[in-house]
Parts: structure tokens; sequence; C-alpha cells
């Protein structure tokens, strides 16, 4: 597997991170985030500083895209992104963390199949609002914090910003569930 179909697992698998809390404490979730994103950010550098070892990166995980060939990658800024969340009080990283590991491979995923897709489309959108809509609902989330969280990963899934939108999505919601529960 190559390319954008496993580039869309290892957003979904990346959420494996949720299963420390439940062996050990949110704690050491932080503790290791906080780990993972500086090893993220260190290799990047290393991948795009130093040739010969971006050749080897690139090579043992094929996800890379062009325009991350220069800059962070989306899984570095997803590692930020988790660590950042991390922070607020328990359950709303876990509804961060979850959508933001969903929602995007959903709206990935189901907006390639438009046939003139080349960036965003309203239809990934669609499925980026879904895939949330049901992630929180499973979490037993009050109704407020369903929509407005699913509402808000949404746009933060389409951020037009300077950093990836990786980085926004898992603490953005982690904000909004945390204020409205």
């Amino acid at each position: 597997m190559r390319g954008p179909p496993l580039r869309r697992l290892l957003h979904v698998g990346s959420a494996v991170v949720l299963l420390i809390p439940l062996w050990a404490s949110w704690d050491l979730l932080r503790l290791a985030l906080g780990i993972l994103a500086a090893i993220a950010v260190a290799l990047d550098l290393a991948r795009i500083g130093l040739p010969n070892v971006g050749r080897r990166i690139v090579e043992m995980v094929p996800v890379f895209r062009d325009m991350e060939a220069r800059r962070l990658s989306g899984a570095t800024w997803l590692s930020l992104g988790y660590a950042l969340s991390a922070w607020f009080p328990p359950i709303a990283p876990a509804a961060g963390i979850l959508v933001s590991a969903s929602a995007d491979p959903a709206a990935s995923m189901v907006g390639g199949l438009s046939a003139d897709s080349v960036g965003k489309t309203v239809i990934g959108s669609l499925a980026a609002l879904g895939t949330s809509v049901v992630v929180l609902t499973l979490l037993g989330l009050p109704w407020q914090a369903v929509v407005v969280g699913a509402v808000i990963g949404t746009a933060l899934e389409r951020w037009p910003g300077p950093c990836d939108d990786n980085l926004v999505v898992a603490p953005g919601v982690a904000c909004v569930v945390w204020l409205l529960t």
C-alpha cells in the first residue's frame, strides 16, 4: 500500500494513542504526545535538510505529498495538534483526536471520488461533518457539543491558513468539547 490509501490508514490509526490513558494516565498521554511531536519535527527537519536521509524516509514511508518536499509533513502537524489537544481536561482530548483521526481521511476519501477534485471539496467536507457527528455522538457528548464540535472540526479541516489543518482540528474540537461539557 502506498500514497493516499496508506496516508489515510496511518491517519486513522493514529488514534491508537488514546489507548495510553486507558492503560496508564492522561499525564502519560501528554508526555508521550510531546515526545512523539518532538521526534516527528526532528525527523521532518532531517528529511527536508538532509537529502540522503530524506530519500530513505520517503522510501520507507511512501506517503509524502509533493508539496511536503520542503515543508513539515501532515503527520508532523498532526502530532503537534494531538500534543496541543492533550492539555485539555479528559474527554476533550479524546474527542479532538478521534475527530481529527477520522474526519480528515473520510473527507479525503469521499472528496477524492469527485471527478474534478483537486483540493478540498464540498462533498468531502460533508463526509468530515458526518464522521465528526458520529464520533462525537458515540462519545456520549451533549448534543450542543456534538453539533458545534462537528461544525468547528469541519471548518478547521478546510483550514486555508499558513500551516496544515492537522495542527488545528484536534485542539479546536477539544476546546469546543471542553467549553460545552
